[in-house]
């Protein structure tokens, strides 16, 4: 049960397109399939053969001195060998004798004279094998050495594969990807054109001694399109494209990373012109000072070596993608690295709209410019892949309703169930318990309804999503990215009206607020010690002074929102009673409903929005 707030954030559309993407060889199939099947095979063969030996071997019969002595008269010894021992005159003779017209096996460990053992040596099938020198012992002292040592080559050999990539590295088609399908970002699009007019126009900079940074980082959140954008780029400027993750140079051994490195900046100089794409790369270069772990600290310096290593003009440009500068190496930073830092924000309301239409492009959309309108000024905390999957859940929830066109209600119901979650419709909750979350909402919408620095109340819903057994949704005017203290104080309030709503009506608070405590502590710390907005300045974050301060921010939030309630607990009540009834209320049906109450421009306590 929150009262939510709106956040700004942005992407690009994307298109559907082929590129000439650099893969790694995978471990698991450095062994071709053949080489593996016939490994399968012959163990599974060793295994079953092992087991059947095992079944099928008869043990041999311990016997004593005098029956081995009845079996050298009666001359019914079929074959045995004799084992000479460290001591002297001691065999132990191992054999099979023909009993009962069955071959039965024996042994015996004994004393043997002279004129024994040449009677039983007399017979043709007795031999007498010496430790260490018959076949199966020379077999046995020769197979561990060699299975060790062919153990070893594969290894080494496998080693020596681990950084190479396979078929991937021959050229593809190049991506057909281009700046007219990226929308939302166009200052971005517009900084980087200049990398695209180089790739295609090179003698034009050369002639006046320009040369082009050799890497452009992308900075932005995730979903903001840095991998569609690098692919524009390469499509404008009709260079292949190398593309590879920063976890793609992580390996337990030792210098494989490296190697990676290097493999790819080879395949790129023999693509010209090429752009090398790295996403996520404060995966690979990382600060070295915060991490001593060898492997990472040898792949950042090969990527650094390599970015060394060409030139400007050689037609290879380095894109990186990141939403975690900070992490980032200082020496990868400087010019002739990376020394051109590109922002890819989160879009506001105009990239958002921009964003909506390319994703709508093939789309049946019934009243398309109004409820395009609507979405996309509804959304400023949706990124632009957030904003591709709010589309394409409305069009699976149409086919499954077997609609012809998308309507706004499924939109609408899309953009809930991609911020919030699906509606949990199967949840049971009490009566009692159903009441409580409608006066807790009622508490956000009367306070929001008297607050004029504020978004304008949208809808408010009791219909329980995600974690949240509630949601009241602000429509911003427009998007806003400087807030006044006097506006973050009164998102403060509005946070804390769902918790005085409990009070007024039920004595107590509950443990439904916990999401609004955890955003009210959150904006009244940034608002003391990032914002500067106490009393002091406080540089350091363990401040007793500076912990006093956000209390009495949280304090005053909660006793103004506290008299709100009680001032306009009628209202409060039929409000909550109607949201038991309904569910949900559109902010034209919760002016209706308080129809009495002065409009915007009245008194601010009861101005009514």
């Amino acid at each position: 049960m929150t009262a939510r707030l709106a956040e700004v954030e942005g992407a690009c559309a994307p298109r559907k397109g082929a590129s000439l993407a650099f893969q790694f060889g995978n471990q698991k199939n450095i062994m071709s399939k053949n080489l593996r099947y016939i490994l399968g095979v012959a163990l599974t063969a060793f295994a079953v053969v092992g087991v059947l030996f095992y079944k099928l071997s008869v043990p041999s019969k311990e016997i004593d001195r005098a029956r081995l002595h009845e079996l050298i008269q009666g001359k019914a010894i079929v074959e045995a060998k004799l084992f000479p021992t460290p001591y002297p005159g001691i065999y132990l003779v191992e054999g099979s004798e023909n009993s009962a017209k069955q071959i039965a096996k024996f042994k015996i460990t004994t004393r043997l004279d002279d004129a024994e053992a040449r009677e039983l040596l007399e017979k043709a099938s007795v031999k007498v094998e010496i430790p260490g020198k018959g076949a199966t012992t020379l077999l046995i002292n020769f197979l561990p050495p060699v299975l060790i040592g062919g153990l070893i080559i594969f290894l080494l050999v496998y080693q020596m594969n681990i950084g190479k990539s396979k078929k991937g590295h021959k050229v593809k088609q190049r991506p057909s990807t281009r700046f007219s399908d990226v929308a939302g970002i166009e200052e971005a699009k517009s900084e980087l054109q200049e990398v695209v007019d180089f790739l295609k126009n090179p003698e034009k900079y050369k002639r006046l001694g320009g040369t082009l940074p050799k890497g452009v980082l992308l900075i932005g959140p995730p979903g903001t399109g840095k991998t569609m954008l690098a692919k524009a780029i390469a499509g404008e400027a009709e260079a292949n494209f190398f593309s590879a993750h920063g976890s793609d140079f992580n390996e337990i051994y030792v210098g494989v990373g490296a190697r990676r490195i290097r493999e790819l900046f080879k395949q790129a100089a023999k693509h010209k012109p090429a752009i090398i794409f790295i996403d996520e790369i404060d995966c690979l270069a990382k600060k070295r000072k915060m991490d001593g772990h060898s492997e990472l600290q040898q792949t950042n310096n090969a990527l650094l070596a390599s970015m060394d290593g060409f030139e400007p003009s050689e037609g290879i440009i380095v894109l990186g993608a990141t939403n975690r500068l900070e992490d980032l190496d200082e020496a990868l930073l400087r010019p002739g690295r990376f020394d051109r830092k590109v922002h890819v924000p989160l879009p506001d309301r105009k990239g958002r709209r921009a964003i909506l239409a390319s994703h709508t492009r093939s789309k049946p959309i019934q009243d398309r410019e109004r409820a395009l309108d609507v979405i996309a000024q509804t959304t400023p905390d949706l990124s632009g892949a957030d904003l591709a999957s709010v589309i394409n859940e409305a069009a699976i929830l149409c086919a499954q309703k077997d609609r012809e066109e998308i309507g706004l209600a499924e939109l609408e119901e899309s953009r809930d169930k991609v911020r919030w979650g699906k509606e949990r419709k199967s949840m049971v909750l009490k009566q009692a318990e159903r009441e409580m979350v409608a006066y807790h909402e009622a508490g956000h919408t009367i306070i929001n309804l008297h607050k004029s620095l504020l978004a304008p109340l949208y809808k408010v819903s009791i219909i329980p999503r995600g974690l949240a057994l509630g949601v009241t949704t602000l429509l911003p005017i427009e998007d806003q990215n400087i807030h006044s203290k006097n506006f973050l104080m009164e998102q403060l309030v509005v946070l804390m009206g769902g918790r005085a709503a409990e009070m007024v009506f039920y004595g107590a608070t509950t443990n439904g607020a916990h999401g609004d405590l955890d955003l009210s502590k959150k904006l009244a710390r940034q608002m003391i010690h990032d914002w500067g907005m106490g009393e002091k300045l406080y540089y350091q974050t363990e401040r007793l002074e500076a912990e006093v301060e956000i209390n009495r921010l949280l304090e005053s939030a909660d006793k103004e929102a506290l008299s709100i309630i009680q001032r306009e607990k009628d209202k409060t009540h039929k409000l909550a009673q109607a949201l038991l009834q309904h569910d949900t209320l559109t902010r034209e049906q919760v002016v209706e409903l308080l129809r009495e109450e002065k409009v915007r421009g009245a008194e601010p306590e009861l101005a009514l929005r």
